[in-house]
């Protein structure tokens, strides 16, 4: 399975290859969770602030592909950016490389890790010198606008 890298702290962030459209700068900083350009019809999602980490800079961004939402979330996300099909953009730390890892070697997370604040997290894997978390994007994208919602 092909992931992306991203470097957080003392993790790897896995993002699955198969969700990638292109891997990006990003000149901006983000002040929120949830930012949106809407002459590029983006909308930027902080992995920092998402993480409690807004003091890290963010330069890359990982535009995902546009990912199989349910209805009520797809409307969610069109409420939110005002955006008929919003282009979703992950703003990250850095993207370190892309890898194969192979599925055997990713871990579920036992059920005490799954609290809320973390379920958009697939598993984990310790086949580097730090430990990959893996990133299920659709859940990701729901996350923050459950947070967004929040106002936080």
């Amino acid at each position: 399975m092909r992931n992306f890298l991203c470097a957080f702290e003392s993790i790897f962030l896995g993002i699955p290859s198969e969700c990638v459209v292109e891997i990006l700068q990003v000149s901006q900083d983000l002040h929120t969770m949830i930012e949106t350009n809407p002459n590029r019809g983006e909308v930027f999602f902080s992995l920092p602030r998402l993480l409690c980490r807004a003091d890290l800079p963010a330069p890359h961004g990982i535009r995902l592909k546009p990912l199989a939402y349910p209805k009520t979330r797809v409307r969610a996300l069109q409420e939110y950016t005002g955006l008929e099909v919003p282009r979703i953009v992950l703003v990250t730390p850095a993207v370190e490389r892309e890898v194969d890892i192979p599925h055997e070697a990713i871990r579920e997370l036992p059920g005490f890790i799954g609290l809320p604040g973390l379920s958009f997290l697939r598993g984990v894997s310790f086949t580097d010198v730090r430990m990959t978390a893996f990133i299920d994007p659709v859940l990701l994208v729901s996350r923050f606008l459950e947070q967004g919602d929040r106002g936080l």
